[in-house]
């Protein structure tokens, strides 16, 4: 293994002492060998580190309080007025609800237009809520009913937001009325992908407000795209 993937997984697997730090341990890593000693195991197994060397579309699943093993995510659109199912596919176990939208509903979408049914409106879990999932749902004209995901913003206290010119503007009262413009696109360790907009050092530096929107060590003020994801 290269010192530059060494450090890709020791990164990771820091990101998953603090993100899985609090949620219920895998029942298995209390299990016991022939001798009544703990069974050796890993102390984390990821596609970082585990594949399989005869399904090479395998890939780890990670939920809390189960266990990790090579697995397929599968997802399944029904027509909840007459319960038939209208598609079903396999993804990849890493990705998200999200991440798989745009295959399950095209592949529904196939199948009822072969009986000329349009497809007007889905409903869904906060799992498939991101960015790009409601940016594909908007572009084919479908209305979605999806609750927004934990970490969506739907405004910024003492900040709008420019849709047109796609900026932020500080309008705290006492501030300097900052600018936070259009930086491009950062996905998190969770895979969440947004927009990001930064002011600039020379705007926030001497506001009377700076460490309370910035902090104590920053200099300039972030803030991420208002659809949330």
């Amino acid at each position: 293994m290269t010192s530059t993937r060494i450090k890709l997984v020791e990164r990771h697997h820091n990101w998953k002492r603090t993100a899985y730090k609090d949620m219920p341990a895998n029942s298995n890593s209390e299990k016991l060998d022939e001798n009544g000693k703990p069974t050796i195991r890993p102390k984390y197994v990821s596609n970082h580190t585990h594949y399989s060397p005869t399904d090479t579309g395998a890939r780890i699943s990670v939920k809390p309080g189960k266990a990790r093993q090579l697995n397929y995510f599968g997802q399944i659109a029904v027509d909840d007025a007459h319960h038939v199912i209208t598609g079903a596919c396999a993804d990849f176990a890493d990705k998200r609800d999200s991440q798989c939208l745009v295959q399950i509903l095209e592949l529904a979408q196939g199948n009822l237009s072969e009986h000329d049914i349009e497809l007007g409106e889905i409903l869904a879990d906060g799992g498939y809520s991101s960015g790009e999932a409601l940016a594909y749902l908007d572009a084919k004209g479908i209305n979605a009913w999806i609750p927004n995901f934990g970490q969506y913003k739907p405004q910024r206290t003492g900040f709008t937001f420019h849709k047109e010119a796609n900026y932020y503007q500080c309008t705290q009262e006492g501030g300097k009325q900052a600018i936070l413009t259009y930086k491009g696109e950062k996905t998190d360790s969770k895979g969440y992908t947004k927009r990001t907009y930064r002011s600039s050092e020379s705007d926030c530096k001497d506001c009377p407000l700076r460490e309370q929107c910035c902090g104590k060590a920053t200099k300039f003020n972030r803030a991420g795209e208002p659809e949330g994801g």
